[in-house]
């Protein structure tokens, strides 16, 4: 272990970093082990399309979660083995009033675990996070997430949770690599999207619904733009980590795979960092949002950035077909 769970730290700026990785990656270098970002999240999937999580009311917030699918897969790659929380619908817990005993029996273990110096990753609002510290209740637990969602985190009743603990990886990295890009084909093309989660740049296509109206954000009302600005950024993330784990793919696996479709795809992928990128501009939203010439243009690159990605999908699938 590389110090104590206190000093446990979730590094990455908020909506440009997936939560969810930025977290198995804090637990790995815990355990004293280094990778890099970009892999792990190419591993999990997530970079090859923006989440869209379809029940989310504010648009700063529909990019999260919906990214942890590939926790046991992950486990298997690279070296940690993961006990997972036992489902409960909000439907039985709002009957009873309280866990069922198997969830409470996991939530002491949980506990446990974290008295013993042990990894409990928390999927609560806005983002995921670490379990610091734990002495009484629930709402004496210390979380370590991004810095700037950290004060805002909370685990409730039904939040859903997962004990780490570090063994031996089981798939060699080349097997890892080719697996997560076939898997990343699924994300890509939206072949996978678990209840409540759209992939395959479904996410550019309520961005544009979105655009329809006259307030991006309901809730958000005349600050909408700043939840236009956090797509983006999310968006920019997500892509950019595309990029970066294709280009290490193509150098890590060489002839092992087709140096053409991995090359297209990069193309396509980088495509759409340039055109978020003109986007993460705080000022120029806010102080353009509401010109009726700078929406149109808008909307113009997110439909460009949505052509950007099916084609990119596509290279995508071709290359999964191949390997």
């Amino acid at each position: 272990m590389s110090g104590s769970l206190k000093e446990c730290k979730i590094e990455g700026k908020d909506a440009e970093v997936d939560s969810f990785v930025a977290c198995i990656a804090a637990a790995l270098k815990y355990w004293g082990r280094e990778y890099e970002y970009e892999y792990i999240a190419g591993l999990s999937g997530t970079p090859f399309s923006p989440t869209w999580y379809e029940s989310e009311d504010c648009m700063a917030w529909w990019t999260e979660f919906g990214n942890h699918n590939r926790i046991k897969f992950l486990g298997k790659s690279l070296g940690f083995h993961v006990i997972e929380s036992p489902k409960m619908s909000y439907e039985e817990y709002k009957r009873t009033g309280e866990r069922s005993r198997e969830l409470k029996e996991f939530w002491e273990r949980a506990k446990e675990a974290v008295g013993e110096g042990k990894i409990v990753l928390v999927g609560t609002w806005p983002s995921w996070a670490i379990i610091r510290s734990w002495d009484e209740g629930t709402d004496d637990i210390k979380l370590a997430s991004l810095e700037y969602l950290t004060g805002i985190c909370k685990v409730e009743s039904l939040t859903e949770a997962y004990i780490l603990t570090p063994g031996p990886a089981e798939y060699t990295r080349a097997d890892s690599i080719k697996e997560a890009l076939r898997f990343g084909a699924d994300i890509a093309d939206g072949t996978f999207s678990p209840p409540g989660f759209k992939f395959g740049g479904k996410l550019y296509d309520a961005i544009l619904k979105r655009m329809e109206h006259d307030l991006f954000c309901e809730p958000c009302g005349e600050d909408g733009w700043s939840c236009a600005l956090r797509t983006m950024a999310r968006v920019n993330g997500t892509n950019t980590d595309a990029v970066n784990f294709l280009e290490f793919a193509r150098e890590f696996l060489g002839q092992q795979v087709p140096a053409s479709e991995l090359g297209e795809a990069v193309r396509g992928y980088k495509s759409i960092v340039e055109i978020s990128g003109e986007y993460m501009n705080r000022d120029l939203l806010k102080e353009n949002w509401n010109d009726a010439d700078f929406r149109a243009g808008f909307v113009a690159k997110i439909q460009a950035m949505k052509d950007a990605h099916r084609d990119a999908a596509g290279v995508l699938r071709r290359l999964a077909n191949s390997i």
